[in-house]
């Protein structure tokens, strides 16, 4: 099994020595952060690692800014606007497939599991996939979660071709899904859930289905990089993702914390909801088995070739796309640093 979850690093040849880096001088260290989404619970890791002075701790000059989704993080990145984003990596493949000679690469994958996922609430009779057969859903056009809706499908055993879908923007999907103008909605756990719940569902009255716990192999999300720039900057590199690994230690640790952080950038930010956003999306994203046993961004060869294959198929791409044209472990801390510690509380 070892030798299974190393075997993309043995593929693409992990370069030695970048543990060392934090010691070094880093060759730009002013770096600008795009994260994929508004600051909310997940998206405070960052802006709490840079008040606990992790990113200045290893001689980086960090500017974090939200995002508009993972589309416009990417667009800055490959633009070289921002040094780094925080993306889904479906989303990144897609990309590189439509933009030849403007790939990008993940450097370290947070996302154990995907948060693509089908949310409804009780009472609509839908308990299982099966459930959403002769049932309007939405989804935002474009979305990971839509392409990937026919892979779902397959592998829950349903008949996609008796949904009826309705294209909504990110702002009306849940408030329509609530009131019944669709039946469910398809997208991101870190974002739909919370915000039924803001909505007046209580958290316990959400159906959620997951669509990792039906066969769907994908990953989540991920730092990425021009390949380029990391060719540049190896030591720059190596330290922006050190610092991030260990901000997200420090949420997992206290995730309370982490929340507070957001205040400064939106001070109308509820912490209690954002806390409950951060831990879901830490239990069932970051602290995977997987994860938990192996460390932080340790990838599984067989399935991350099966979550390229799927995205490949779901966005009717017809080139193969390598491993390692997806992910380079190079820049990694060790596996040691990469252990999660045990998950705090919200109280």
């Amino acid at each position: 099994m070892r030798s299974k979850l190393l075997a993309i690093a043995a593929t693409i040849g992990i370069i030695t020595g970048y543990n060392s880096v934090r010691a070094q001088s880093v060759e730009s260290p002013d770096v600008k952060i795009s994260l994929d989404w508004a600051f909310q619970g997940p998206q405070s890791i960052f802006l709490y690692g840079a008040e606990q002075g992790e990113f200045k701790n290893r001689g980086i000059n960090v500017t974090i800014d939200r995002g508009s989704g993972s589309n416009d993080t990417i667009t800055r990145v490959a633009s070289g606007a921002y040094q780094f984003g925080w993306a889904d990596i479906a989303t990144m493949l897609k990309f590189n497939a439509e933009n030849p000679g403007k790939e990008l690469i993940a450097v370290y994958v947070t996302g154990g599991a995907s948060p693509l996922a089908v949310v409804t609430v009780d009472g609509r009779g839908i308990k299982t996939p099966k459930d959403l057969e002769g049932r309007k859903l939405g989804a935002t056009p474009g979305s990971a979660a839509l392409a990937l809706f026919d892979a779902f499908a397959a592998s829950a055993g349903f008949d996609p071709k008796k949904v009826t879908w309705q294209n909504l923007s990110g702002a009306l999907r849940e408030p329509m899904m609530v009131r019944g103008d669709v039946d469910a909605v398809a997208g991101f756990t870190t974002s739909s859930i919370m915000s039924v719940v803001e909505l007046g569902t209580p958290l316990e009255k959400i159906v959620t289905l997951r669509y990792n716990d039906y066969g769907v192999k994908q990953y989540g999300t991920a730092i990425i990089v021009r390949p380029d720039y990391a060719e540049k900057n190896p030591k720059t590199v190596a330290a922006v993702i050190s610092a991030i690994n260990a901000s997200l230690k420090d949420a997992i640790i206290n995730p309370k914390a982490s929340v507070a952080a957001i205040k400064a950038r939106d001070p109308l930010a509820n912490p209690v909801t954002e806390c409950i956003r951060l831990t879901e999306g830490l239990q069932t994203l970051t602290l995977t088995d997987d994860f938990k046993k192996n460390g932080i961004s340790t990838l599984n060869a067989d399935r991350m070739t099966a979550s390229i294959k799927e995205t490949l198929d779901a966005f009717n791409i017809k080139s193969t796309v390598p491993a390692e044209k997806v992910f380079n472990p190079a820049f990694l801390p060790s596996q040691t640093d990469r252990m999660p510690p045990t998950l705090g509380s919200c109280t």
